[in-house]
Protein backbone atom coordinates (compact mmCIF):
# COMPACT_ATOMS: atom_id res chain seq x y z
CA UNK A 1 0.00 0.00 0.00
CA UNK A 2 1.44 3.12 -0.98
CA UNK A 3 2.15 5.72 1.72
CA UNK A 4 3.51 9.08 2.63
CA UNK A 5 6.60 7.45 3.06
CA UNK A 6 7.10 6.73 0.12
CA UNK A 7 5.97 9.22 -1.68
CA UNK A 8 8.25 10.66 -4.86
CA UNK A 9 10.50 13.48 -3.57
CA UNK A 10 13.05 15.08 -6.38
CA UNK A 11 16.04 16.67 -4.90
CA UNK A 12 16.35 18.69 -8.49
CA UNK A 13 19.73 19.90 -7.44
CA UNK A 14 20.80 16.27 -8.32
CA UNK A 15 20.05 16.45 -11.92
CA UNK A 16 23.73 18.32 -11.92
CA UNK A 17 25.72 15.49 -9.78
CA UNK A 18 26.67 12.07 -9.76
CA UNK A 19 22.70 11.43 -8.52
CA UNK A 20 21.46 12.59 -11.78
CA UNK A 21 20.44 8.94 -13.17
CA UNK A 22 18.89 8.31 -9.83
CA UNK A 23 16.67 11.26 -9.66
CA UNK A 24 15.80 10.82 -13.12
CA UNK A 25 14.38 7.31 -11.98
CA UNK A 26 12.53 8.69 -9.40
CA UNK A 27 10.62 11.11 -12.11
CA UNK A 28 10.21 8.12 -14.51
CA UNK A 29 8.62 5.81 -11.97
CA UNK A 30 6.94 8.79 -10.36
CA UNK A 31 5.01 9.43 -13.82
CA UNK A 32 4.04 5.83 -14.40
CA UNK A 33 2.93 4.86 -11.12
CA UNK A 34 2.19 8.08 -9.20
CA UNK A 35 1.10 11.24 -11.50
CA UNK A 36 2.55 13.21 -9.30
CA UNK A 37 6.10 13.87 -7.80
CA UNK A 38 7.16 16.91 -5.44
CA UNK A 39 10.44 19.09 -6.48
CA UNK A 40 12.61 20.42 -4.07
CA UNK A 41 15.58 23.04 -4.77
CA UNK A 42 13.88 23.70 -7.90
CA UNK A 43 15.20 27.21 -8.49
CA UNK A 44 12.17 29.56 -7.73
CA UNK A 45 13.63 31.38 -4.91
CA UNK A 46 12.23 30.89 -1.34
CA UNK A 47 11.94 34.60 -0.74
CA UNK A 48 9.64 35.23 -3.33
CA UNK A 49 7.20 31.93 -3.14
CA UNK A 50 7.55 33.35 0.90
CA UNK A 51 6.00 36.51 -0.81
CA UNK A 52 3.61 34.87 -3.09
CA UNK A 53 1.84 33.12 0.36
CA UNK A 54 1.96 36.03 2.13
CA UNK A 55 0.09 38.00 -0.54
CA UNK A 56 -2.20 35.28 -1.28
CA UNK A 57 -3.26 34.81 1.90
CA UNK A 58 -3.41 38.46 2.91
CA UNK A 59 -5.77 38.86 -0.37
CA UNK A 60 -7.86 36.20 0.86
CA UNK A 61 -8.42 37.97 4.05
CA UNK A 62 -8.80 41.21 2.99
CA UNK A 63 -11.02 40.58 -0.24
CA UNK A 64 -12.75 37.07 -0.04
CA UNK A 65 -13.15 36.23 2.90
CA UNK A 66 -16.57 37.40 4.00
CA UNK A 67 -18.08 36.49 0.44
CA UNK A 68 -16.93 33.06 1.69
CA UNK A 69 -18.00 32.90 4.89
CA UNK A 70 -22.23 33.97 3.73
CA UNK A 71 -21.79 31.17 0.97
CA UNK A 72 -20.42 28.82 3.56
CA UNK A 73 -23.50 29.68 5.62
CA UNK A 74 -26.21 28.82 2.84
CA UNK A 75 -24.47 25.62 1.85
CA UNK A 76 -23.88 24.14 5.37
CA UNK A 77 -27.65 25.16 6.23
CA UNK A 78 -29.26 23.46 3.07
CA UNK A 79 -26.52 20.70 4.01
CA UNK A 80 -27.97 20.23 7.23
CA UNK A 81 -31.65 20.29 6.23
CA UNK A 82 -30.79 16.76 3.95
CA UNK A 83 -30.31 18.63 0.54
CA UNK A 84 -27.09 16.79 -1.02
CA UNK A 85 -24.26 19.36 -1.42
CA UNK A 86 -21.71 17.00 -2.38
CA UNK A 87 -21.74 18.48 -5.92
CA UNK A 88 -20.30 21.83 -4.50
CA UNK A 89 -16.72 22.26 -3.42
CA UNK A 90 -15.76 24.33 -0.60
CA UNK A 91 -13.32 26.53 -1.99
CA UNK A 92 -12.63 30.43 -2.75
CA UNK A 93 -10.57 30.68 -6.22
CA UNK A 94 -10.03 33.30 -8.91
CA UNK A 95 -8.05 32.23 -11.75
CA UNK A 96 -5.09 34.31 -13.55
CA UNK A 97 -4.48 33.47 -17.32
CA UNK A 98 -0.76 34.34 -18.70
CA UNK A 99 -1.21 33.23 -22.02
CA UNK A 100 -1.49 33.50 -24.73
CA UNK A 101 -3.04 37.34 -23.20
CA UNK A 102 -2.75 37.80 -19.68
CA UNK A 103 -5.78 39.12 -17.76
CA UNK A 104 -3.22 40.19 -15.05
CA UNK A 105 -4.48 44.09 -15.23
CA UNK A 106 -8.15 43.20 -15.12
CA UNK A 107 -8.52 41.42 -11.95
CA UNK A 108 -10.65 43.00 -9.52
CA UNK A 109 -9.31 43.36 -5.90
CA UNK A 110 -5.74 42.81 -7.01
CA UNK A 111 -3.18 45.79 -6.00
CA UNK A 112 -0.25 46.75 -8.07
CA UNK A 113 2.02 45.40 -5.72
CA UNK A 114 0.46 41.64 -6.78
CA UNK A 115 0.39 41.97 -9.60
CA UNK A 116 3.85 42.30 -9.72
CA UNK A 117 4.65 39.26 -7.69
CA UNK A 118 2.14 36.94 -9.47
CA UNK A 119 3.73 37.96 -12.91
CA UNK A 120 7.20 37.17 -11.57
CA UNK A 121 5.96 33.81 -9.74
CA UNK A 122 4.66 33.02 -13.37
CA UNK A 123 7.71 33.65 -15.12
CA UNK A 124 9.22 31.19 -12.75
CA UNK A 125 6.88 28.26 -13.09
CA UNK A 126 6.31 28.66 -16.56
CA UNK A 127 10.35 28.16 -17.32
CA UNK A 128 10.27 25.28 -14.77
CA UNK A 129 7.41 24.04 -16.57
CA UNK A 130 9.18 23.75 -19.66
CA UNK A 131 12.22 22.40 -17.49
CA UNK A 132 10.04 19.55 -16.30
CA UNK A 133 8.65 18.83 -19.50
CA UNK A 134 12.36 18.60 -21.29
CA UNK A 135 13.17 15.69 -18.41
CA UNK A 136 10.14 14.17 -18.99
CA UNK A 137 11.32 13.91 -22.86
CA UNK A 138 14.68 12.56 -21.65
CA UNK A 139 13.21 9.96 -19.87
CA UNK A 140 10.83 8.77 -22.79
CA UNK A 141 13.63 8.97 -25.18
CA UNK A 142 12.22 11.94 -27.15
CA UNK A 143 14.13 14.98 -28.40
CA UNK A 144 14.10 17.92 -25.97
CA UNK A 145 11.54 20.17 -26.74
CA UNK A 146 9.13 17.85 -28.32
CA UNK A 147 6.34 17.91 -25.62
CA UNK A 148 6.58 22.07 -25.68
CA UNK A 149 6.34 21.76 -29.36
CA UNK A 150 3.32 19.33 -29.58
CA UNK A 151 1.56 21.88 -27.11
CA UNK A 152 2.42 25.47 -29.19
CA UNK A 153 -0.47 24.74 -31.48
CA UNK A 154 -0.64 28.39 -33.49
CA UNK A 155 -0.29 30.71 -30.62
CA UNK A 156 1.80 28.85 -27.93
CA UNK A 157 0.86 26.98 -24.98
CA UNK A 158 -2.08 28.43 -22.69
CA UNK A 159 -0.87 28.98 -19.15
CA UNK A 160 -2.91 29.95 -16.13
CA UNK A 161 -3.02 29.73 -12.24
CA UNK A 162 -5.82 28.64 -10.22
CA UNK A 163 -5.26 30.89 -6.63
CA UNK A 164 -7.43 28.92 -4.16
CA UNK A 165 -8.36 28.80 -0.70
CA UNK A 166 -10.04 25.80 1.39
CA UNK A 167 -11.20 27.71 4.28
CA UNK A 168 -12.30 25.57 7.62
CA UNK A 169 -14.83 23.66 7.31
CA UNK A 170 -17.02 22.98 10.52
CA UNK A 171 -18.90 19.82 8.48
CA UNK A 172 -15.86 17.97 6.49
CA UNK A 173 -18.92 15.11 6.27
CA UNK A 174 -21.14 17.15 4.40
CA UNK A 175 -18.75 18.37 1.70
CA UNK A 176 -15.30 18.14 0.05
CA UNK A 177 -12.95 21.06 -0.80
CA UNK A 178 -12.40 19.54 -4.05
CA UNK A 179 -14.52 16.96 -5.43
CA UNK A 180 -11.99 14.17 -7.13
CA UNK A 181 -10.95 14.95 -10.65
CA UNK A 182 -7.91 14.16 -13.65
CA UNK A 183 -6.48 17.68 -14.95
CA UNK A 184 -7.53 18.00 -18.27
CA UNK A 185 -4.05 19.59 -19.41
CA UNK A 186 -0.40 19.08 -19.49
CA UNK A 187 1.85 19.63 -16.79
CA UNK A 188 0.53 20.82 -13.44
CA UNK A 189 3.05 23.04 -11.13
CA UNK A 190 1.64 23.75 -7.31
CA UNK A 191 2.78 25.54 -4.87
CA UNK A 192 0.90 24.50 -1.82
CA UNK A 193 0.65 25.13 1.86
CA UNK A 194 3.21 23.54 3.90
CA UNK A 195 0.87 23.76 7.32
CA UNK A 196 -2.59 22.32 6.13
CA UNK A 197 -2.71 19.16 4.27
CA UNK A 198 -5.74 18.15 2.33
CA UNK A 199 -4.55 16.78 -1.20
CA UNK A 200 -4.91 13.32 -1.78
CA UNK A 201 -4.71 11.09 -4.69
CA UNK A 202 -5.79 7.35 -5.30
CA UNK A 203 -3.10 5.21 -5.88
CA UNK A 204 -3.67 1.34 -6.35
CA UNK A 205 -7.38 2.04 -4.95
CA UNK A 206 -6.26 3.77 -1.55
CA UNK A 207 -6.27 7.43 -1.34
CA UNK A 208 -2.56 8.98 -0.42
CA UNK A 209 -2.20 12.59 0.98
CA UNK A 210 0.37 14.67 -1.16
CA UNK A 211 2.72 16.18 2.30
CA UNK A 212 2.95 19.61 2.78
CA UNK A 213 6.79 20.55 2.49
CA UNK A 214 7.76 23.90 2.68
CA UNK A 215 9.15 25.90 -0.25
CA UNK A 216 8.29 22.39 -2.16
CA UNK A 217 6.64 22.24 -5.86
CA UNK A 218 4.43 19.26 -6.20
CA UNK A 219 3.97 18.29 -10.52
CA UNK A 220 1.22 16.77 -11.59
CA UNK A 221 0.45 14.73 -15.13
CA UNK A 222 -2.75 15.98 -16.78
CA UNK A 223 -4.81 14.13 -19.51
CA UNK A 224 -2.86 15.20 -22.34
CA UNK A 225 0.63 14.31 -21.32
CA UNK A 226 -1.20 10.75 -21.27
CA UNK A 227 -2.19 10.67 -24.56
CA UNK A 228 1.15 12.17 -25.95
CA UNK A 229 2.66 9.18 -24.19
CA UNK A 230 0.63 6.42 -25.24
CA UNK A 231 -0.34 5.59 -21.99
CA UNK A 232 3.19 5.03 -20.44
CA UNK A 233 2.34 8.68 -18.03
CA UNK A 234 -0.91 8.65 -16.14
CA UNK A 235 -2.85 11.28 -15.19
CA UNK A 236 -4.91 10.60 -11.78
CA UNK A 237 -8.03 11.43 -9.78
CA UNK A 238 -6.71 13.36 -6.81
CA UNK A 239 -8.98 15.57 -4.50
CA UNK A 240 -8.56 17.65 -1.87
CA UNK A 241 -10.23 17.47 1.67
CA UNK A 242 -12.14 20.14 3.71
CA UNK A 243 -10.70 20.50 7.64
CA UNK A 244 -12.21 21.53 10.66
CA UNK A 245 -9.12 23.67 11.30
CA UNK A 246 -6.38 25.71 9.19
CA UNK A 247 -7.22 27.29 6.22
CA UNK A 248 -5.12 25.67 2.76
CA UNK A 249 -3.51 27.74 0.10
CA UNK A 250 -3.07 26.42 -2.80
CA UNK A 251 -1.41 28.24 -6.11
CA UNK A 252 -1.89 25.66 -9.29
CA UNK A 253 -0.30 26.65 -12.47
CA UNK A 254 -1.23 24.72 -15.72
CA UNK A 255 0.96 24.22 -18.37
CA UNK A 256 -1.49 23.26 -21.08
CA UNK A 257 -1.50 23.15 -24.74
CA UNK A 258 -2.76 25.70 -26.77
CA UNK A 259 -6.29 25.52 -27.87
CA UNK A 260 -6.02 25.17 -31.38
CA UNK A 261 -2.88 22.75 -30.78
CA UNK A 262 -3.42 18.85 -31.91
CA UNK A 263 -3.13 16.29 -29.16
CA UNK A 264 -2.00 12.68 -30.61
CA UNK A 265 0.63 9.97 -29.30
CA UNK A 266 3.93 10.92 -29.97
CA UNK A 267 4.91 8.22 -33.18
CA UNK A 268 7.59 7.06 -31.65
CA UNK A 269 5.99 6.04 -28.23
CA UNK A 270 3.07 4.60 -30.52
CA UNK A 271 5.36 2.33 -32.45
CA UNK A 272 7.33 1.60 -29.37
CA UNK A 273 4.29 -0.15 -27.67
CA UNK A 274 1.75 -1.02 -30.55
CA UNK A 275 -0.01 -3.43 -27.94
CA UNK A 276 -1.26 -0.20 -25.69
CA UNK A 277 -4.96 1.25 -26.09
CA UNK A 278 -4.89 3.91 -28.93
CA UNK A 279 -5.22 6.79 -27.61
CA UNK A 280 -7.74 9.32 -29.46
CA UNK A 281 -6.48 12.18 -32.37
CA UNK A 282 -8.18 15.66 -31.31
CA UNK A 283 -7.77 19.26 -30.86
CA UNK A 284 -7.57 20.30 -27.44
CA UNK A 285 -10.19 23.01 -27.55
CA UNK A 286 -12.81 20.21 -28.06
CA UNK A 287 -11.43 17.67 -25.47
CA UNK A 288 -11.61 21.16 -23.23
CA UNK A 289 -15.42 21.44 -24.18
CA UNK A 290 -15.92 18.05 -23.40
CA UNK A 291 -14.00 18.00 -20.01
CA UNK A 292 -16.29 21.01 -18.56
CA UNK A 293 -19.03 19.16 -18.47
CA UNK A 294 -18.00 15.80 -17.31
CA UNK A 295 -14.96 17.20 -15.15
CA UNK A 296 -15.52 15.38 -11.77
CA UNK A 297 -15.84 12.02 -13.71
CA UNK A 298 -13.51 8.89 -14.94
CA UNK A 299 -11.34 9.99 -17.58
CA UNK A 300 -11.54 7.10 -19.89
CA UNK A 301 -15.36 8.11 -21.08
CA UNK A 302 -13.94 11.28 -22.34
CA UNK A 303 -11.29 9.70 -24.34
CA UNK A 304 -13.24 7.48 -26.12
CA UNK A 305 -15.97 10.14 -26.54
CA UNK A 306 -12.96 11.89 -28.77
CA UNK A 307 -11.85 8.58 -30.44
CA UNK A 308 -15.43 8.33 -31.82
CA UNK A 309 -15.75 11.86 -33.09
CA UNK A 310 -12.23 11.54 -34.62
CA UNK A 311 -13.98 8.35 -36.40
CA UNK A 312 -16.79 9.95 -37.76
CA UNK A 313 -15.26 12.83 -39.02
CA UNK A 314 -13.03 10.20 -41.26
CA UNK A 315 -15.70 8.17 -42.30
CA UNK A 316 -17.73 11.40 -43.47
CA UNK A 317 -17.96 11.16 -47.45
CA UNK A 318 -15.36 14.18 -48.93
CA UNK A 319 -17.73 16.44 -50.78
CA UNK A 320 -17.04 16.84 -54.88
CA UNK A 321 -17.94 20.19 -56.35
Amino acid sequence: MASVASFPVINMENLETEERGAAMEVIRDACENWGFFEMLNHGIAHELMDEVERVSKAHYANCREEKFKEFARRMLEAGEKGADVKGIDWESTFFVRHRPVSNLADLPDVDDHYRQVMKQFASEIEKLSERVLDLLCENLGLEKGYLKKAFAGSNGPTFGTKVSSYPPCPRPDLVDGLRAHTDAGGIILLFQDDQVSGLQLLKDGEWVDVPPMRHAIVANIGDQLEVITNGRYKSVMHRVLTRPDGNRMSIASFYNPGADAVIFPAPALAAADAAAAAYPRFVFEDYMNLYVRHKFEAKEPRFEAMKSAAEVVHAAPIATA
